[in-house]
């Protein structure tokens, strides 16, 4: 009865019901909108590029071949990287590092964001079925809400290159399920590294994750992409600092 306030330390809030909150007049602040402060913490976007890379090079397979006592390069053939696509899709805060990052291996880069009117220089703006047709790895790093749940569905998936990547570091949701696992079963896309599920953490009826434990070609980690401690060091701190001014304010 005494709650006053709802702070996460997380850009997304689809983990707590706002509507409950609304309904008692009680605050709810995120770290959406801390433009400043979240410009240097990168660990998401870290992340979303290990798995583009890791795809890239064919590395859970690799790992795995090896664990099983064998040695046969000819299995994973890489892709260079240098002089390839990268599609960002939502290009904001680890959009834009994304960017970055494939600018440094001299790839091209386009990017899709209806919201954004002035994206990073290096980020080529086109429509969201050109980044999809064009790239050799396309990436999601768009904010969930109404707007963007089930976005991406067959009729994007369809355009892909027949070797293109898809990563997903933002929300399962983003994706319509079904409509993955049938573009993956046909080669669209053809390798697909996630760090997020729908329905997660329960995830035994995800059909993505039961794809994956029978095909390489998919990569799943379990929602680390912002989980590194001395990011969190930080994000904590401003959080409670923002405690503190609330209470002082209120």
């Amino acid at each position: 009865k005494s709650l006053r306030l709802v702070i996460t330390a997380t850009t997304g809030a689809d983990h707590i019901d706002s509507n409950a909150l609304d309904s008692r007049q009680i605050p709810l602040k995120t770290l959406r909108g801390q433009t400043e402060f979240l410009r240097d913490i990168t660990p998401a976007a870290e992340l979303t590029w290990l798995l583009l890379m890791a795809c890239a090079r064919r590395l859970r397979g690799a790992i795995q071949h090896v664990e099983s006592g064998e040695w046969d390069r000819q299995k994973f053939p890489g892709m260079m990287l240098r002089g390839r696509t990268v599609g960002v899709i939502g290009c904001g805060r680890i959009g834009t590092w994304v960017a970055r990052y494939a600018h440094a291996f001299n790839m091209q880069v386009l990017g899709y964001d209806p919201l954004l009117i002035e994206p990073d220089k290096i980020i080529e703006l086109t429509t969201l079925e050109d980044v999809f047709s064009r790239s050799d790895f396309i990436v999601l790093t768009l904010t969930f809400g109404p707007e963007t749940e089930g976005l991406i569905g067959t009729q994007q998936l369809s355009l892909m290159k027949k070797d293109a990547t898809l990563i997903n570091t933002s929300r399962g949701a983003i994706v319509r399920e079904q409509e993955l696992l049938d573009g993956l079963k046909s080669g669209h896309p053809a390798f697909l590294g996630v760090d997020v599920l729908e329905g997660e953490p329960n995830i035994v009826n995800s059909k993505i994750w039961h794809y994956a434990k029978n095909h390489d070609n998919v990569i799943i980690t379990p929602h680390i992409g912002g989980f590194s401690p001395d990011a969190l060091e930080h994000v904590l701190r401003h959080t409670a600092k923002r405690i503190i001014t609330f209470f002082e304010s209120n």
